[in-house]
């Protein structure tokens, strides 16, 4: 027999809604469930390079094998797809600084894919932008950080503890 005292409740998910409307309810509201502002948000917190030193590249580099795609693999753990947008927005803003609306056009992507993946250059320092609106063009930071780590491990690994 079904007692309601020992019944638990579930919880309905925090629900957030958009003007986009599902396909076949025209002018209605799509409701979002917090699970996917949650997934958002953690997205958003992880967008930035974990780069991969592969030795193995290092004779790719020498050679003049080493490409823009090997670059973004060794520095994003992205899908295939933001790959191809990460070297689309570099190679943008490389031949001149652009606002995110034009690289929004130029490159034919998703406005949330393009912030995603803006962002990341962005915290990573391969791109800069001055302001809110301000175009994006390429920054040095990410290599002056590299840099810098590489010369911190030298002068670590090259002193002898006494």
């Amino acid at each position: 027999m079904n007692n309601p005292e020992n019944e638990t409740l579930e919880q309905e998910p925090s629900v957030q809604e958009t003007k986009t409307p599902i396909s076949g309810s025209e002018g209605a509201p799509r409701k979002r469930t917090g699970a996917t502002k949650e997934h958002y948000d953690r997205q958003k917190s992880q967008c930035y390079a974990y780069f991969r030193v592969k030795k193995e590249d290092l004779s790719k580099v020498s050679s003049g094998l080493f490409t823009i795609y090997d670059f973004i693999t060794n520095s994003f753990a992205y899908s295939t797809t933001k790959k191809t947008l990460a070297i689309g927005v570099l190679e943008q803003v490389k031949q001149r600084p652009s606002t995110f609306t034009e690289l929004t056009n130029a490159l034919a992507a998703k406005k949330s894919t393009l912030y995603l993946v803006c962002l990341s250059l962005e915290r990573s320092g391969l791109i800069k932008k001055a302001g809110k609106n301000a175009p994006y063009e390429l920054d040095d930071s990410f290599g002056k950080a590299l840099r810098t780590y590489a010369d911190w491990f030298s002068a670590w690994a090259a002193r002898r503890d006494k």
